[in-house]
Order: structure tokens, then C-alpha cells, then sequence
């Protein structure tokens, strides 16, 4: 018990290189990518030594000088000559820290065309697992989208970039900005989101520092003149562009006898092919009711092709 108690007392008092003790001098926080080496004070050579984490033995860790990279709890002993091993020594924690900021936008589900305000939602949230200061949300409107204003006064709007700052993101914390804006014309309008914090913590997902979006701005009404229903992929359906602005709608086909050879059921889905009918011209009659309650029809012809 004497040669016990002057090992753990002489020997097994850990030192800690390239680290930053924090008030708890027995735990240790630093970065990832930055190990941490542990070391017994004043080593014998005629000592061997076992290194531990989580209270299991480290496989083939058993000199003075420990180097880690695995956030753990981690203790040593010292075995004499005689295989008499000393006491554990006094728990070590090290744990390793880093940035994992996420940016996620989304666009408003609802359809719009060119002037009609819709919504963009970003979301700043911290995977990581170290509180995050100092973030940085930026958004580059592209020009064909007119900003109408943010909901939060810590997101501002200038030159055509929208810059939202967020003083702190705890471990799992995540904010949310609402940008109100308008569609110019129609076509696709695709923008993107990015994070990043003036830290010095390394992220550890680099992807996810950006997120895309792409919403439709829909036009006028656009009925196809000829379908092809050849199970190619293109054309083989009655597509009506601009429809979805609609709040209710109703399309029949008729033959060039007159006779009604289809009608939609509710609102039409984009769906007639043509099923069972021979090639040639039909005619149809869309009517229409916008969302402020103004009805409108269209009328014309379409062609049905099906070898082409």
C-alpha cells in the first residue's frame, strides 16, 4: 500500500499541453482539429502506464503521454515492476468543440404571378455543439424579385442584399426571418441564402452554410394548340399554363360534330390526354374565375396527334 499511495501521489499528476484550461482546471475545452496532449508529471521509465476513457483501458496507450482527439472523460495509472498498479488518477475532461451553422430557405407554397407579394422563409439554426456568436444571414435578391420588408429590425435591405445579423444561437437554437417581396415577371426566380460567423470555431458542414430556392412566378393563361400522347414525355397531356391562379376553373372538349367529348370534374388537373379518341382538332371552352371573383372565358382549338 506504501509503493501504491507514492505512485499515485509522485507520479500521477497529469499535465495538459496545447489546450485551454477552462475555471475547472480538470476540464478541458478546445476546437476541433486542434488535439490535446496529456501527459503524467515527472514520468518514471521504470513505470509502465494505462491510459483510460470512460473508465475502459485505452488498447496499446500505455506510455506517459497521451494524445487526444475524441471528445471523452480520461484517467491514468502507473504499474511498477512488480505489476502493482496505482490508483486511477483524477478525471480529465476534454471536450472538443465546433460550428455546424445551417441556412434553410423556403418559399411561400401558394401560386402568384408577376406583382402578387409572397413570403420567403429563412431559418439560421446551430447543429453544432458549442453556443455561436456573431452570425451573419446574407440574401442577394435577384432583380427580378421587388423587396416589400422583413420582419425582424435586426434584417436590413440595401443595394439589392438583405443582411440579417443574430447576436447569439445556443446548442439547437434556430430564428427565423420572414422576407415579404414580389415577382417582376414571370419565369423562375432562383436565390440563395448563406450563414456564417465571425467565430473562429471551424465548421464542420460547409454544405449547409447555403440554401437555394426556386419559385415559379406563373403568367397569363397559355392553352397548347396540339397534344402528342405518345408516352414520350412531352405534350402528352392538355397542359394549361397559368391555371393555378384560378380559384375555381371548368374545361370541356368537343369534337367537330359539336358533340362534348370531355369535362373537367371541378377544377381542371392538368390531366386530358385524349383517351379514346381519334386524331384531330377539338374544341374547347375554359372558363374561369379569378381570385377576385371576376370570371373570364377562353376558347380555341387543339390538335391530337399521337404518332409524332
Amino acid at each position: 500500500m506504501v509503493l501504491r499511495r507514492l505512485i499515485y501521489v509522485v507520479v500521477l499528476l497529469l499535465q495538459v499541453l496545447i489546450a485551454n484550461a477552462q475555471q475547472n482546471p480538470n476540464e478541458i475545452v478546445v476546437k476541433s482539429g486542434a488535439p490535446v496532449t496529456l501527459r503524467v508529471n515527472n514520468p518514471d521509465g521504470n513505470f509502465t502506464y494505462q491510459w483510460y476513457r470512460a473508465g475502459r483501458a485505452m488498447p496499446g496507450e500505455t506510455r506517459p503521454v497521451l494524445i487526444v482527439t475524441v471528445t471523452g472523460e480520461y484517467q491514468v495509472l502507473a504499474i511498477n515492476q512488480g505489476n502493482c498498479a496505482s490508483d486511477l488518477s483524477d478525471v480529465f475532461s476534454v471536450r472538443f468543440i465546433n460550428s455546424d451553422l445551417q441556412v434553410v430557405k423556403k418559399s411561400e407554397a401558394k401560386h402568384v404571378g408577376p406583382n402578387e407579394t409572397f413570403e420567403y422563409y429563412i431559418t439560421a439554426r446551430n447543429n453544432g455543439n458549442s453556443d455561436n456568436r456573431d452570425i451573419v444571414v446574407t440574401d442577394r435578391l435577384p432583380t427580378t424579385l421587388r423587396f416589400m420588408g422583413v420582419d425582424r429590425s435586426a434584417a436590413v435591405y440595401e443595394e439589392g442584399v438583405i443582411t440579417w445579423n443574430i447576436p447569439s444561437l445556443a446548442v439547437g437554437q434556430e430564428e427565423m426571418l420572414t422576407v415579404k417581396v414580389q415577382g417582376k415577371v414571370e419565369g423562375y426566380v432562383v436565390n440563395t441564402a448563406s450563414i456564417q460567423s465571425n467565430g473562429d470555431l471551424p465548421d464542420l458542414v460547409p454544405e449547409n452554410n447555403t440554401s437555394t430556392d426556386t419559385k415559379r412566378i406563373i403568367g397569363n393563361i397559355k392553352v397548347p394548340n396540339v397534344i402528342t400522347p405518345n408516352g414520350d414525355g412531352k405534350n402528352d397531356v392538355l397542359k394549361v399554363d397559368g391555371i393555378e391562379l384560378y380559384k375555381e376553373n371548368t374545361i370541356a372538349i368537343f369534337n367537330r360534330w359539336g358533340n362534348e367529348v370531355f369535362r373537367s370534374q371541378g377544377g381542371y388537373q392538368n390531366n386530358w390526354d385524349g383517351n379514346g379518341l381519334s386524331e384531330g382538332t377539338y374544341f374547347y371552352v375554359l372558363k374561369l374565375v379569378s381570385r377576385d371573383g371576376v370570371s373570364s372565358s377562353k376558347t380555341g382549338y387543339i390538335t391530337l396527334l399521337r404518332d409524332k
